[in-house]
């Protein structure tokens, strides 16, 4: 769990430097044989890729693009880890409201893994967390 976390603080360290304002949080609930193994978020600019990994498990690449009207272009490609390589198992996009809370649910080809996604329209974070 440890780097899981380390891989998450370290991977999102870069965007507490971004200049800019609004972008996307992508919340995740990662489960394994029915069991959440984790629940990451990391925050991303609009436009940006936002990658939430379990190491060795599961890959999830997500972006949204900035609202247009109360919609958003969001997309989310997941990976399952199998035989030493990523294999992508499902590439979709939905038009969606991220003022709200919309998800994309998927069970993954590995039988192991579920992910839950859920992209919500957020500031940018403070350097010291609060």
């Amino acid at each position: 769990m440890r780097k899981l976390v380390a891989a998450v603080v370290l991977a999102s360290a870069p965007l507490l430097a971004y200049a800019g304002g609004d972008g996307v949080r992508f919340d995740a609930v990662v489960s394994e044989g029915g069991k959440p193994i984790a629940t990451p978020s990391v925050w991303v600019p609009f436009g940006q890729d936002a990658v939430i990994e379990v190491p060795g498990k599961v890959r999830v690449v997500a972006t949204a693009a900035a609202p247009n009207g109360s919609l958003s272009n969001v997309t989310a490609r997941m990976y399952y880890f199998s035989q030493g390589a990523w294999v992508l198992d499902w590439d979709t996009s939905m038009e969606a409201n991220i003022a709200q809370t919309p998800s994309f649910e998927k069970d993954l080809g590995d039988k192991a893994h579920r992910v839950v996604v859920m992209p919500r329209a957020a500031g940018r974070p403070s350097a010291d967390g609060i």
